[in-house]
């Protein structure tokens, strides 16, 4: 198929489910719309992490066949998101003196200072994916964005560091190049997430994004406009439904049914009519038994609050347990179930609300749910990048490697 007009698109690779977005420009206006958009269930992903390489392969090629039979051309590029329990995030500081005569700060200075703040001892394996300007000092003035142009003799910056082992980046990578496709960049997914759920008021007074996925729980934090803090947890919407199926010696697919259609994980929102409902369950062997609605929330209960007390410990160890005054936006499917922002609430003490994409002309009604946040988060990304795009410093190793993919898959000779 032949591209016959510009487009941006992103790719969510995730542990469940992989989810692809095509968005093309609306002629005479600055925005870009939907134009074409992929969902399949993820295979060869694990935990966040490329697990088999041909697994992810087809589930891309699956994903990217839906898209672009919408949209009628092929793409070659495209934003993707990086999770899983391997990605580390860290705080950085640098100071250096301004090196012009007439004391203005230049984009070199700027660079200069991000790579002393980023200069951080990591192991062989491990490269950085990110480094996320927080906030710069010039002669001890803070709380400045932007000071390219400012007069001053020292230059300071505070930055957020993401790290991720560098075959792990790779094999997303090379799941998509494989396919003809280049990855031109990775993001982490929350941040993603954020792009497209947070307001401008959240980001400068304090919100944690919580995005709920398959298998794992991501959380960023977000105050005076920038990224202050990331975390991952090993537990996510797949848990429920084990939980289920363990507890009702049920098939996976059959406590999935059972989950989507009856869970809920917050027994005060049951009305008591609704607590004593029986459910028909097929147990394994093809056996059918009852199970009422309030037992049914006993089990799931237990490992929602599990989720919000990791939440809540990782919060008052980093110190923004008390400093969240816009509270919690919620993503990712698991933040779907029954009951999730009233449980949340009770146990933060937090203003809790789900998180729905909102930056897109075109978004359906299919795509105007938490779910979709990342990949539509990442496409957004591209759109408008983050402020000082000039700031952002990556790690050489694997982009170097990823620059030598691309040239590659550029060359004639190569194809799909």
């Amino acid at each position: 198929m032949a591209r016959a007009t510009p487009y941006l698109a992103s790719l969510d690779l995730g542990s469940t489910r992989t989810r692809l977005v095509i968005a093309t420009p609306v002629p005479d206006r600055a925005r870009w719309t939907v134009a074409g958009y992929g969902d399949v269930p993820s295979k060869g992903i694990r935990k966040g992490v490329v697990v088999s390489i041909e697994q992810a392969e087809e589930t891309i090629r699956q994903c990217l066949t839906e898209a672009e039979r919408m949209v009628g051309f092929g793409i070659d590029t495209l934003r993707a998101s990086l999770s899983g329990l391997h990605v580390r995030s860290l705080n950085g500081h640098g100071v250096v003196a301004v090196s012009n005569r007439n004391r203005q700060i230049t984009a070199t200075d700027i660079q200069r200072v991000i790579e002393q703040a980023s200069a951080v001892n990591l192991p062989a394996d491990r490269g950085i994916v990110e480094v996320l300007p927080q906030e710069f000092v010039v002669d001890e003035q803070d709380g400045i964005g932007d000071p390219l142009g400012m007069l001053g003799m020292r230059l300071e910056v505070t930055v957020h560091i993401v790290t991720s082992p560098v075959t792990a980046s790779q094999n997303i990578v090379t799941s998509a190049n494989r396919l003809g496709i280049i990855v031109e960049d990775l993001t982490l997914g929350s941040l993603a997430a954020a792009t497209a759920t947070l307001t401008e008021e959240e980001r400068e007074y304090g919100t944690a994004i919580v995005d709920i996925g398959g298998e794992i729980t991501s959380l960023a934090v977000f105050q005076r406009g920038a990224v202050r803090h990331t975390a991952m947890f090993g537990i996510g919407g797949t848990h429920f439904t084990n939980d289920i199926a363990v507890g009702l010696r049920s098939s996976v697919p059959e406590a999935e049914r059972i989950k989507q259609s009856f869970g809920c994980v917050f027994s005060p929102l049951l009305h008591p009519n609704e607590r004593q409902e029986q459910l028909a369950v097929t147990a394994s062997g093809g056996r059918s038994r009852m199970l009422s609605r309030q037992v049914l929330c006993e089990m799931l209960q237990p490992r929602a609050e599990e989720i919000f007390k990791e939440i809540q410990e990782n919060l008052q160890k980093a110190g923004f347990e008390k400093k969240l005054s816009s509270g919690l936006v919620l993503t990712g499917g698991g933040s779907l179930l029954s009951g999730i922002p009233e449980l949340a609430e009770r146990m933060l003490d937090l203003p809790v609300r789900i998180g729905t994409p909102t930056g897109l002309d075109g978004i359906s009604e299919e795509l105007s749910h938490p779910e979709w946040a990342t990949a539509i988060g990442l496409i957004l990304s591209s759109i408008r990048p983050r402020a000082n795009h000039h700031l952002r410093q990556r790690e050489t190793s694997w982009r170097h490697w990823l620059a030598g993919i691309k040239s590659f898959f550029s060359s004639p000779n190569s194809a799909r």
